[in-house]
């Protein structure tokens, strides 16, 4: 078969080339050159034909023009040319030859008069010409369009015969309404085109058949069109109940991989994602903003790499978020968190993942809560696109949570994905669930609640063509199995409107993952602060519990911050911080000893003491100077590491401290009150410039002078604070 390809591409090259050289040597004439040659001629042939050595009658030159202008409207009318380029050939040969005799009869050619006429009827043969070709373009375009349709007619009569004798239509029978090639992108040729098969309309008579009639006897009709392997006829409803849409497709587009690229520009949860391609060359496209979404697959089948090219597309949305289940260590989603565990990423391409029954529970619990706090939380948004659904928004995620391997979760999960998928789509968050079977006689699989409410389903090569059926619900006219060959080739429905079909998805391999997290991680967004607040802890802590379970590895994970400072974000109030997993809170004492340092070596320099209010006055300056030797002796609580670690040179406001421990504002002020500290009476921005939000919270001062002053033992920690964290 190969062998034979490259002998049929080696003819066709040979053949261009031919082509190509006989185009190099051919001589195009314009209307002007081709009427100055034929003048040119006549005015050779009087020329030589006057000399006396020569002495032609004047007779030839009219006796040529008859057999040529004969000939030229024999051959137009041979060949359905219009009037008017019959009469305009048959004239020029006249003109030309006629003129010539009457230049030998004259005696010569070169009296102004016979060149004057010559002249005069060379413009005019040069200025008719393209009305005449006109003409004849036209007449050829009528002649092609009539050729097409006795073609056209001719395939619709051996259609309109093949669909009445296979599937037994009753008298008159079935009657073609309009045929349609298609013309798909020829991935072999770029910039070209190819036929991959046809669109046939056909309008059934009345009675009993329907187009379901056509659709069950689809396999007999491709049979009986001896369409190639791997080639098919797929049948659809076309506007009514006895209007068919045949799709048949003559060329396997499926034959090779197809790349899915390493196009990675951002996209939208609102767009239709790129999944695949038909067998008549056109793409797949699902949308899962609104729809919950069904995969299944046998062992083998491509629905993993499947499931992949879809979290790919996903991640490529700067409006949504991936969570995701899965009880086998978590690998399905391990690739796209590894990134950023190794500090190539700022945060993971899965924002949670939940590899046990408790932590699935939790992020089941936590979506579920997201519904009515987005609700409630966006209404005044929704109100002001008059809309009664969550939109989905770079501030605002879709939240987008994948199951994979159905079948190891427990039966109550199994209820939460339910519910999740009852409820959830006014709050733009929707399930994704993935199973090696549609159903099963324990219900151990897909539950069929979640199949129910599944508006894209998708089923990879399955072993049985009961799984199909399932699947979609009905068997008659469905593929069978033994149509989806190899791994990658699937059915897929992408709304419950459309029929079925048969495609293949875009190729993706191993590395794809890494590369789309790097790739997408400047634009993929955070959580919401509406939907984090449904439950802080559970949320902010996920990775420290994935950490102590131990999938994610010997290294604790580097919780996501966002990207390098903003304007937006600043504006926004949103400080640029890591959270507690990322503080480096061994060296806040370190820090606070050198800060010290640069305090007391600028001050030497300058021969001056500091002024009030940056020290805690003279006296207390001071001491933290007389005691910086001690540093070290005492540990620091952990909560005033963790604002120290925070802290700029002004100091650190308390919704900072607030969201890297945990804590809410009111017990970190309680705490504070503890050893002393109490927030500064004005408000400050912790960075120049009118970016940085002004809010209330502790000096840098007061957190240095304190933690000094619990160095040296002079302030004592109760139980109660340094066990706060």
């Amino acid at each position: 078969m190969a062998a034979s390809s490259t002998k049929t591409k080696s003819r066709k090259s040979k053949k261009q080339q031919k082509e190509r050289a006989r185009k190099r040597w051919s001589h195009q004439q314009g209307p002007f050159l081709g009427a100055a040659n034929a003048a040119s001629a006549a005015l050779a042939v009087a020329s030589v034909g006057s000399l006396p050595e020569v002495g032609l009658d004047w007779w030839w030159p009219l006796a040529t023009g008859a057999v040529g202008a004969t000939a030229a409207v024999t051959r137009s009318v041979a060949t359905g040319g219009p009037w008017v380029s019959r009469l305009y050939r048959g004239v020029r040969w006249a003109g030309y030859t006629g003129w010539c005799s009457w230049a030998l009869a004259a005696g010569g050619p070169w009296d102004s008069a016979g060149l004057a006429a010559l002249g005069v009827g060379t413009v005019a043969a040069a200025v008719l010409q393209p009305a005449s070709r006109s003409f004849e373009v036209a007449a050829e375009d009528r002649q092609a369009a009539e050729e097409r349709i006795r073609q056209r007619a001719g395939l619709a009569g051996e259609w309109e015969a093949r669909i009445n004798r296979i599937c037994r239509v009753d008298r008159p029978g079935v009657r073609v309404t309009d045929i349609a090639e298609w013309m798909m992108p020829d991935p072999n040729q770029p910039g070209q085109t190819r036929e991959t098969g046809m669109s046939i309309v056909v309008e059934l008579p009345k009675g009993a058949s329907s187009w379901k009639t056509i659709r069950a006897r689809a396999e007999d009709l491709a049979s009986d069109a001896d369409l190639p392997d791997e080639c098919g006829i797929e049948v659809a409803s076309h506007g009514s109940r006895r209007r068919v849409l045949l799709l048949v497709s003559t060329v396997n587009a499926l034959a090779d991989d197809i790349p899915v690229g390493d196009d990675f520009s951002p996209m939208s949860i609102y767009d239709d994602l790129l999944v695949g391609m038909y067998r008549d060359g056109s793409y797949v496209k699902i949308n899962l903003k609104w729809s919950a979404m069904a995969l299944i697959g046998a062992t083998g089948s491509g629905k993993s790499a499947h499931l992949a090219l879809i979290m790919r597309q996903i991640l490529r949305c700067p409006d949504a978020l991936v969570f995701g289940i899965d009880f086998n260590g978590g690998k399905a989603f391990k690739p796209w968190i590894r990134p950023w565990l190794e500090g190539r990423a700022s945060k993971p391409g899965v924002d949670w993942v939940a590899t046990t029954a408790k932590e699935a529970h939790a992020m089941l619990d936590f979506a579920l809560g997201a519904i009515p706090a987005r609700s409630s939380g966006y209404s005044d948004l929704m109100a002001q696109i008059n809309d009664d659904k969550v939109p989905a928004s770079t501030a605002i995620p879709h939240i987008q949570i994948i199951t994979d391997e159905t079948a190891d979760l427990p039966k109550e999960i199994k209820n939460k994905l339910v519910e999740l998928s009852n409820r959830s789509r006014g709050a733009s968050i929707r399930p994704l669930t993935c199973a090696l079977r549609a159903v099963s006689a324990g219900g151990e699989q897909m539950p069929k609640p979640l199949l129910a409410q599944a508006g894209v389903r998708t089923a990879m090569r399955v072993n049985e063509d009961s799984e199909l059926t399932h699947m979609y619900g009905y068997s008659r006219g469905l593929p069978k199995a033994g149509e989806m060959p190899d791994p990658g080739y699937g059915l897929v429905q992408p709304k419950p409107s459309t029929i079925p079909r048969i495609f293949k998805g875009l190729l993706v391999k191993p590395d794809d993952a890494d590369n789309t997290v790097v790739a997408t991680d400047e634009h993929r967004p955070l959580m919401d602060d509406v939907t984090i607040n449904v439950n802080r802890t559970s949320y902010l802590q996920r990775w420290e519990r994935a950490h102590a379970a131990g999938w994610l590895g010997a290294k604790p994970p580097v919780a996501p911050t966002r990207p390098a400072a903003s304007r937006q974000d600043t504006a926004a109030g949103k400080e640029i911080r890591p959270a507690l997993a990322d503080i480096d809170l061994e060296g806040a004492v370190e820090r606070a000893r050198a800060k010290r340092r640069e305090l007391e070596e600028r001050n030497r320099r300058r021969g001056s003491r500091p002024q009030a209010g940056t020290g805690g006055g003279d006296d207390g300056f001071e001491a933290i100077v007389r005691g910086l030797k001690g540093l070290g002796q005492q540990p620091l609580p952990r909560l005033l590491q963790v604002a120290l670690a925070h802290a700029s040179d002004k100091g650190v406001h308390t919704k900072v401290v607030e969201e890297a421990s945990g804590l809410d504002a009111a017990r970190i002020r309680e705490l504070f009150a503890l050893i002393g500290l109490t927030p500064a009476e004005a408000t400050f921005r912790m960075h120049p410039g009118a970016e940085s939000p002004k809010a209330r919270g502790y000096t840098r001062a007061d957190l240095d002078s304190t933690a000094v002053g619990i160095q040296l033992g002079d302030v004592q920690v109760p139980p109660e604070f340094r066990d706060a964290v």
